[in-house]
């Protein structure tokens, strides 16, 4: 992946997330604040979150999943009312 290289030789489709997060993660750094707590200065969280729902769909599937159900919910409450829309 850190090549940037996909199956066909191109780019591969999730190598520009990789990318942002790999120049976010070089910019991070902790900060101690006042009271003592640690703090990140650069949060990169939301750049990995993209990057690894890119890689693994896990959001996608989920919603996918709740739309599944959902119409199978409408189609057991049709059917039960006698199959009237």
């Amino acid at each position: 992946m850190s090549s940037g290289r996909g199956l066909n030789g191109k780019a591969g489709r999730c190598y520009p997330f990789f990318a942002e997060f790999k120049e976010c993660l070089k910019s991070e750094a902790v900060e101690t604040l006042p009271d003592g707590t640690k703090q990140m200065k650069n949060n990169c969280w939301l750049i990995r979150e993209d990057y690894f729902e890119c890689l693994h769909s896990k959001k996608e599937w989920a919603m996918v999943a709740r739309v599944n159900a959902e119409e199978k919910r409408q189609a057991e409450l049709s059917a039960a009312s006698g199959g009237s829309s």
